[in-house]
């Protein structure tokens, strides 16, 4: 006889650290420790050797998606859903997993399987054609691109050096 599989699997993001978290695992659920949320790391995005060509096409992504649900637990604001959604852009499609509220602190995603699978089985199920092919299923850590501590969105970034918000050289001491 087998042994089952363990109910859940963990892993931490945190600055300096690793970016990347294995998806492919025998367990239908994942703990993930997310350091500075949407201030360190900006969203987590699916990433994995499969191409449409193997099977991993925009509806499988969004069947995936699907099948998936997320929750966040933040200390400042309790639990929350997160949201996984499907965006597209000019190279593809990319499934994307948000972070919640904006944290400099350290926030807890949750993610399981609807179906009670494995990761592992849900992924290799929906994305692939072949199940007997290796390939790698992970998230990344998008890191965040905006200076949330001073509240400027992406691309609004603040003037170099010291970048002056008062006038009379208010310095942050940012180089």
């Amino acid at each position: 006889m087998t042994p089952s599989p363990a109910a859940t699997s963990t892993a931490a993001l945190t600055k300096g650290g690793a970016s990347l978290v294995d998806l492919l695992v025998d367990a239908p659920e994942i703990r993930i420790a997310v350091t500075g949320p949407r201030m360190l790391i900006e969203q987590l995005t699916l990433l994995t050797t499969l191409s449409p060509f193997d099977g991993c096409t925009a509806p499988r992504l969004q069947e995936l998606a699907d099948t998936l649900e997320g929750t966040i637990h933040c200390g400042l604001v309790g639990v929350e859903p997160a949201q996984i959604e499907v965006a597209s852009n000019r190279s593809g499609v990319l499934l994307q997993i948000d972070l919640g509220p904006t944290s400099m602190y350290q926030s807890e995603l949750t993610l399981r399987t609807k179906t009670g699978e494995t990761l592992r089985a849900l992924i290799t199920r929906l994305l692939s054609d072949d199940p007997g092919r290796p390939f790698f299923a992970g998230l990344f850590a998008v890191p965040a691109t905006g200076h949330l501590e001073h509240q400027h969105p992406p691309g609004d970034e603040p003037p170099q050096p010291g970048h002056d918000h008062q006038g009379g050289g208010h310095s942050h001491g940012h180089p």
